[in-house]
Parts: C-alpha cells; structure tokens; sequence
C-alpha cells in the first residue's frame, strides 16, 4: 500500500481512498474541466457488487479517518449502519451486507495495520480532513431516506458540531 490503489479492496471506493489519502498527505485533488473519459460500465447491481460496496466502504472509512474524527463520526456511522441492515433487507442484498461485514471483521488487524501506516503520513489536520466531506444521504437506493427533509436537516445539524468541536 505505499502510493497507489490498495490492492485488497479489488473493486469499489478504491479511488475514495486514493484520494482520501492524498488529502491526508496534504496533497490536492481537482477537476480537469476538459478532460474526457470513456468508461464501459454498466450498473449492475448483482448480489456481489453490495457486498464489495459495503465492505470497502468501511475499509475506507477505518483506513483513512482520523482518531478525532472517526470518534465523533462514530454514532452517525453506526445509526446509518443500522438503517442500512433494513435497506438491505427490504432490497434483497442483506446476505451480501452480512458477507462484508463478515469480511471487515476478518480483515481487521489487516485493516488496522493499513491504517496506521495512513495515519503516520497525515500532513493535515482532522477539522482540515473532515471540511472536505459532506454529511448527506444523496443515493437513489436510499429510498426515502435520502428524500427525507428532517432526516438531511438532522445529518446537516450533525456534521455541524463535528466540524465545530474539530476546530473546521
């Protein structure tokens, strides 16, 4: 895991953590306005495509974090990790939700490790770290939740005080 991809997260949020390390390194990260790719990709949303987006979703999260700000995101993490086990029930990928939670508990001393090497190369602070996140719910296979006006004014409220209390 020196500069590029991690080579264990093999598909999903492998250029999140790319970039979220950068940013930690006090590197910059930007929009080529006329840059242009082409990407054959179809959305398919297959039993295993849940279990790789939930399992390096936290692969990511634990990796790239500060202790300051994983600690205050931490009841929002795990409140969305609990309405996220009846998304997946109600949608019909709760055995792959289980298969990567099974997996991040089998993976995790790997995942510490990893994270800690992160963590030494850190050049900005958690506040600096965390201003460059949002705190919204803008996925369609949200359902309601992501319409929702008082659940979006709460998360907003939320993020404020953590921001705030990290000095961002």
């Amino acid at each position: 895991m020196p500069g590029g991809f991690a080579a264990d997260f093999f598909l999903y949020h492998e250029d999140v953590d790319l970039s979220l390390r950068a940013r930690l390194a006090g590197g910059s990260l930007g929009v080529v306005a006329d840059a242009r790719v082409d990407h054959d990709y179809e959305f398919d949303k297959g039993p295993a495509k849940w279990r790789y987006l939930e399992r390096n979703r936290w692969a990511t999260v634990i990796r790239t974090y500060p202790l300051a700000l994983l600690a205050l995101a931490m009841p929002a993490l795990v409140a969305t990790e609990l309405a996220l086990i009846f998304v997946a029930a109600a949608n019909g990928w709760w055995s792959q939700k289980f298969l990567a939670q099974r997996d991040l508990t089998f993976s995790l001393a790997r995942l510490l490790r990893e994270r800690r090497a992160v963590q030494a190369k850190r050049e900005i602070s958690a506040g600096e770290f965390a201003r460059g996140l949002t705190a919204t719910l803008d996925s369609p296979f949200l359902g309601a939740a992501s319409a929702s006006k008082l659940l979006g004014g709460l998360l907003s409220g939320y993020w404020r005080l953590v921001l705030r209390l990290l000095g961002g």
